[in-house]
């Protein structure tokens, strides 16, 4: 990690460093819209004066950060590790800390607070020696659970009657990671300057979108045959889902699978199986009632995403997709050219990749959901 004495980190489009003085007025800038602070539980601010007298006291906390573009030098967030007294929950102990955040208007949905998230992950396990990680957020704050799901935080608890800065009562959800979470399943996955080792894995992770290959209906079918004599009388169905099901949709070439199962927990047991198979078994992987496999390795070909039966959100929510993109191929159709773009633009960064989409395909998530339920 680059750091200097004043513990500035660096991402690939941010560098989180100490607010300074000569900030106010950027900072009032994005901290005066009613759209962020409120529903964080703090009032906008309203006068430069005030950003500056946040700068000398609530900012000139330790690990308190600034994130600041690097391509305009200018700060348009911030970010910080609470520690002690600074954390919002009981079940929060000593060796644990908790990470808040929040970013400008302008740059939601640009995977910036994501990017930022997964940096002061590697401060906490790999500088600070933390035990577990934490993140909160109130009722109705979509966009900071989005964040922590991104970042592979899992859902822990939930409060209820808790009063907020604002003094209003408030129920706020609190996710979080272990120190060995971090160390297992996700650390593949987080992109702060300066680890070489973590660099050197992230940049062997190549971007390939292709034209839509029509072997790839046979490759699922193939593979859902295997995973059939796996799961047994367990198995209630099983789908082709994401864009290689959709035919003529330009793809990353990696069949995503997603087996329906009467009983989730009786999944563990095959893991050995799956195994043989070929597969990773990566348990939750960030998303709850979940169990994820993946192989191929960097080179991934197949990726299985089982849910049990009588979880509708999720299991609808493939499917809706999918089902949506078939019968809409304008919007298939964007997508692809928004997918190629991006792997051209980072043929090397799968997570900038990802970022680039996120805000298309949240939106496609919503029309696909409001289409699919009205059928």
């Amino acid at each position: 990690m680059q750091m200097t004495m004043e513990y500035c980190m660096e991402t690939s489009r941010l560098i989180l460093r100490p607010w300074r003085e000569t900030d106010a007025e950027a900072l009032y800038k994005y901290a005066k819209d009613p759209a962020i602070g409120p529903i964080a539980g703090w009032r906008p601010h309203a006068s430069v004066e005030e950003s500056l007298e946040i700068i000398r006291t609530v900012f000139a906390a330790p690990e308190t950060y600034a994130l600041v573009l690097k391509e305009t030098g200018e700060p348009v967030g911030s970010a910080g590790i609470m520690r002690g007294d600074g954390m919002h929950s009981a079940a929060m102990q000593a060796a644990e800390a908790e990470i808040g955040y929040w970013i400008g208007v302008p740059y939601w949905g640009q995977g910036l607070v994501p990017e930022a998230v997964r940096c002061l992950l590697h401060r906490c396990f790999a500088d600070l020696g933390m035990a577990a990680v934490w993140c909160g957020y109130y009722d109705g704050n979509r966009q900071s659970r989005r964040v922590m799901e991104k970042c592979g935080f899992i859902y822990h608890h939930t409060e209820t009657g808790k009063v907020s800065p604002l003094g209003d009562i408030r129920t706020e959800h609190f996710m979080r990671m272990a120190a060995e979470e971090y160390n297992m399943k996700l650390v593949g996955d987080f992109t702060c300057f300066g680890d070489k080792d973590l660099l050197e894995k992230r940049q062997g992770m190549k971007v390939e979108v292709v034209p839509y290959n029509p072997l790839w209906q046979q490759m699922f079918d193939e593979e859902a045959a295997r995973i059939r004599k796996v799961l047994g009388k367990e198995l209630v169905d099983i789908h082709h889902i994401g864009s290689t099901a959709v035919p003529g949709l330009a793809a990353k070439p990696v069949i995503d699978i997603m087996p329906v199962v009467k009983d989730i927990r009786r999944v563990d047991a095959l893991n050995p199986l799956f195994g043989q198979l070929g597969y990773e078994c990566m348990g939750e992987f960030g998303i709850p009632g979940r169990r994820y496999f993946r192989k191929g390795g960097e080179h991934r070909t197949h990726q299985i995403h089982i849910f049990q039966e009588d979880n509708r959100q999720d299991i609808v929510r493939h499917l809706a997709v999918r089902d949506y993109l078939r019968a809409h191929p304008e919007d298939a159709d964007r997508y692809a050219a928004l997918k190629q773009e991006l792997a051209a633009r980072f043929p090397a960064d799968i997570e900038s990749y990802c970022d680039g989409k996120d805000a298309f395909v949240r939106q496609l998530q919503e029309k696909a959901l409001a289409w699919y339920g009205s059928r």
